[in-house]
């Protein structure tokens, strides 16, 4: 057997820690951070110091830590340098001026829809929705997009926080779903205070090998009594087409 290359044990059990505090997925305290993820309270008290030095962990005035800015900083530096997000960007310049509408790009993480590009509507009054924005999976048109597209286990713990046990819920959602392959894009109809805009769409673009790359988003529609036009509609549907079309989706079953 290959002996593997020593490393730095505490560096290995902070990222261990990273991992853990992030399938937590909200904010806690010290003494529910340590039962959860098994380690000691002083053990863990000197990780989240040094984390809260770095920015990498916040702690608020009730005292429970969440992720800092700096972890998102570099999260999304990363995801400025994918392709994607540059291979996106014209097409969603276009869409802003065709439609008069905001336009975003969102991609998949294991805490849901990740806005990581956005573009305000050029109106006076604009639409304001931050880059980093974590968009809910059942009341989001970014979240249907990506669920209808999924396997379910990877929304499973985010479906179970949104809506709980709740039979009728969930079989409202895995309809939306099913609506949402069917007519290729995702609609959010209702207002939400939690999302900008009274109406979003969103449409899947594919990468080559079929799987969902990513979701292109038009959100406003607020001076349209009937919501999108049929012919913004197309447009975005066209648009994410041909984005897939070019990463090397090929449109067969």
């Amino acid at each position: 057997m290959e002996k593997q290359p020593q490393g730095i044990q505490s560096v290995e059990l902070a990222f261990e820690l990273l991992e853990s505090f992030l399938a937590i997925g909200s904010p806690v305290t010290l003494g529910e951070a340590a039962a959860r993820l098994g380690v000691g309270k002083s053990k863990l008290h000197k990780y989240l110091t040094s984390f809260g030095r770095l920015k990498v962990v916040s702690q608020d005035k009730s005292g429970r830590y969440s992720f800092g800015p700096k972890l998102l900083e570099l999260g999304l530096g990363i995801l400025g340098r994918m392709d994607i997000v540059t291979f996106c960007d014209p097409e969603l310049h276009r869409l802003r001026v065709q439609s008069g509408e905001a336009a975003a790009l969102a991609l998949w993480t294991s805490q849901g829809p990740l806005i990581v590009r956005f573009l305000h509507n050029p109106k006076p009054v604009a639409i304001a929705m931050r880059v980093g924005f974590y968009a809910p999976v059942t009341v989001s048109a970014a979240g249907r997009c990506f669920a209808a597209y999924l396997p379910e286990q990877a929304y499973a713990h985010l479906l179970e926080a949104e809506l709980g046990a709740d039979p009728t819920a969930r079989e409202r959602f895995l309809q939306e779903l099913r609506e949402t392959v069917s007519r290729g894009y995702a609609l959010r109809k209702e207002p939400n205070n939690s999302i900008p805009g009274s109406q979003a769409l969103a449409c899947p673009v594919f990468d080559g090998s079929g799987e969902i790359a990513a979701s292109i988003l038009l959100i406003g529609f607020e001076d349209q009594d009937h919501g999108p036009s049929p012919q913004t509609i197309e447009t975005l549907r066209q648009t994410a087409r041909a984005l897939s079309l070019r990463l090397g989706w090929t449109d067969k079953p």
